[in-house]
């Protein structure tokens, strides 16, 4: 009897140890969501990813394609653990605006998010082939032009600027590719689209490998379109700026002149949920591993904790702030969280 009472309670003590287990790692899996497969926000997360795994046995299940306004609700809604971030984002989110303009709760739901880093997230190209016939944007008159899945802050910044280039509009003018990010590079490569706008970092893989395809055209904004009312729109924002291509940069680019376009700033994110722990072990983690970070995209070399709070407008995560401020970076007073004052 003393046995089988010895192993019962060995037993209950091994399946409550199980369950534990269980907790414990369920915890431990982080929901994460990036843009296209080919994104700079993907290739950031998958590397991001990696660091944490290895430095602290975070697990991350990392979903792409949608898109960062999506996002922005899904984390304020508990559904995310990680997501993508967008200055602009956050901007229309927290006054109720642009894409959340109908939702009435838009505002209290930026309340629920907290930031981590900031980083590029590279600018705007209108891509088409060399041999399509088309040398500007003046030329996508009724062309097949994917400006960014629908909905999308990347799609508004477009359409902006092709309206303040050519004055053109989506289906009067051109018809309007309805695809997500990583849908749209592969009808391109396919040669179904006439235009391909997409962002990515200068210099970038994604038009590295377009260069083994084919000679391709990068399409830019003229000097005397800067001050239009599209382009102005689509660059007077928070978290945009100007930025250049230069000729050469690839081997199949064909552009012979500097190359102007719209550049968005982009950043990790979670939501005031994350525990302050977690989320200072992440922050951490991946700024004390940026050789790795590097490894996986050169461009990634300017992510470092002097630039991360660059054009930041949602309030740090408890836990970043925490780091941050350990090793001396100045954090201004509106990127400060509630619960930290």
């Amino acid at each position: 009897m003393k046995h089988t009472i010895k192993t019962t309670a060995m037993a209950v003590a091994t399946g409550a140890g199980l369950l534990l287990a269980g907790v414990a790692a369920q915890a431990e899996t982080l929901r994460m969501a990036s843009l296209g497969q080919a994104s700079p926000t993907t290739v950031f997360s998958i590397a991001a990813s990696q660091i944490i795994k290895k430095e602290h046995g975070y697990s991350t299940q990392l979903s792409t394609g949608s898109s960062a306004v999506r996002q922005a609700v899904e984390a304020a809604n508990q559904q995310l653990e990680l997501f993508v971030t967008a200055v602009s984002i956050n901007g229309y989110l927290k006054n109720g605006t642009r894409m959340y303009k109908d939702m009435a709760n838009a505002p209290e739901l930026f309340g629920n998010l907290r930031s981590i880093m900031n980083y590029p997230l590279g600018a705007y190209h209108g891509i088409t082939w060399a041999d399509s016939g088309i040398n500007s944007m003046q030329d996508i008159k009724g062309k097949k032009v994917f400006i960014g899945p629908p909905s999308s802050a990347g799609r508004t910044v477009i359409t902006q600027v092709i309206e303040g280039v050519t004055g053109f509009k989506e289906n009067a003018d051109f018809e309007p590719v309805n695809l997500d990010w990583a849908s749209a590079e592969q009808a391109f490569q396919d040669r179904q689209l006439d235009v391909y706008f997409v962002p990515t970092p200068i210099p970038s893989s994604e038009l590295q490998q377009l260069s083994a395809l084919g000679k391709f055209r990068v399409l830019g904004i003229p000097d005397d379109k800067i001050e239009s009312d599209g382009v102005k729109a689509a660059s007077n924002v928070p978290g945009r700026e100007f930025d250049f291509l230069q000729p050469g940069t690839y081997s199949g680019q064909v552009n012979e002149e500097p190359v102007r376009m719209v550049s968005s700033i982009v950043g990790l994110g979670t939501n005031k949920w994350m525990s302050e722990e977690v989320a200072y072990n992440i922050t951490k983690s991946i700024f004390e591993n940026s050789a790795d970070l590097v490894a996986a995209a050169k461009w990634m070399e300017i992510i470092t904790p002097e630039n991360a709070l660059n054009q930041m407008n949602a309030p740090l995560h408890v836990g970043a702030l925490k780091y941050y401020r350990e090793i001396g970076v100045e954090v201004p007073e509106d990127l400060i969280p509630p619960e930290a004052k």
